[in-house]
């Protein structure tokens, strides 16, 4: 069977079940099939330990041999194949989902009759995969956890319910963390705030920016005390994002980006119509040139619109899990 048609059938099949699953709306449905693209960033790191939270899996299967040999001679080089489900550990995540796993006895003896070739089968374990099966716990068992973000501020949850952002903020202090899939349409700002490389600099970014945006130093924006109300908070984000400039929010993080690559960088986005910014925390670890984050990000981001799933803290703050173009 060709690789086209597997992906294909793979692709089928976690469409079905995403509908099967619950009754959200098609627009639900859409954002949960960004899971089938290929991300432009993905957090390796927080994505297996989510999935080590959320999923629980018993065990994982590492590999297995499998041979063009004859069903009987399969069995006796394989001792049979024994199935288990894995045993997802937390109350709060009993429910329909069954996720199954296999485990292969061990065989001790060898068939010394069998000349056939062998070939290993690694058990296929990317974060893409993991971010699958996170999705599909949440829609069995949280489907009330799920909720998809728009930049006008607007949040529906995959159980139907609308929240406002003053809801996400109550949401975010109980577990499981909310699972976000954030919409962000072109001319969005997505502005550079702060970055430190893999060599150990930090950088402020935001500083740059604002050097280069208000050359005047009496007219730039400084950033609110810690006992500044919400308002001045407001007014602030305004400020940055009225004078947006992708061009120079790409430069600012090339700059920053020749000290080494990243080992986190975040970024403010407007959410709402009251002056809200969404702050975008995102962990590359050093896995990724510095272009992704300066160009695919800001730049392209600001021109296609871009899209992104992660979990809610409080703040109105992202943990971004991945990143996919449009």
């Amino acid at each position: 069977m060709s690789s086209l048609r597997i992906a294909g059938q793979r692709v089928a099949a976690f469409c079905r079940r995403i509908v099967g699953m619950s009754k959200g709306d098609e627009k639900a449905q859409r954002r949960l099939q960004w899971l089938l693209d290929a991300p432009l960033f993905v957090d390796e790191a927080l994505t297996a330990r989510l999935f080590d939270a959320v999923v629980r899996p018993s065990y994982e299967v590492q590999s297995r041999e499998v041979g063009e040999v004859s069903e009987t001679a399969r069995r006796r080089l394989l001792g049979g194949e024994a199935e288990a489900g894995y045993d997802l550990g937390l109350s709060f995540l009993t429910g329909a989902l069954k996720l199954r796993g296999q485990v292969n006895a061990e065989r001790e003896k060898t068939d010394t009759l069998t000349t056939s070739t062998m070939r290993t089968e690694v058990r296929v374990d990317t974060a893409g995969r993991r971010l699958e099966e996170i999705a599909l716990v949440y829609l069995s068992n949280h489907p009330d956890r799920i909720v998809f973000i728009d930049t006008d501020g607007t949040a529906t949850t995959f159980d139907g319910r609308t929240l406002s952002i003053q809801d996400l903020e109550a949401a975010a202090e109980d577990p499981p963390r909310m699972l976000a899939f954030i919409d962000i349409p072109r001319n969005t700002p997505i502005i550079p705030m702060a970055c430190e490389c893999e060599a150990g600099s930090t950088a402020r970014l935001y500083e740059n920016y604002i050097a280069q945006q208000w050359p005047t130093e009496a007219e730039r924006p400084v950033y609110p005390a810690d006992n500044a109300d919400q308002d001045a908070r407001r007014v602030y984000w305004r400020a940055l994002a009225d004078r947006f400039s992708s061009r120079v929010g790409m430069e600012v993080i090339e700059a920053a980006g020749a000290e080494g690559r990243f080992g986190w960088i975040d970024f403010r986005m407007p959410i709402g119509t009251a002056g809200d910014a969404m702050h975008l925390h995102l962990v590359p670890g050093g896995r990724y040139y510095t272009g992704v984050f300066a160009y695919n990000m800001v730049r392209r981001g600001y021109r296609q619109g871009i899209r992104m799933v992660g979990t809610l803290k409080a703040g109105i703050d992202l943990n971004v899990l991945a990143v996919f173009d449009r």
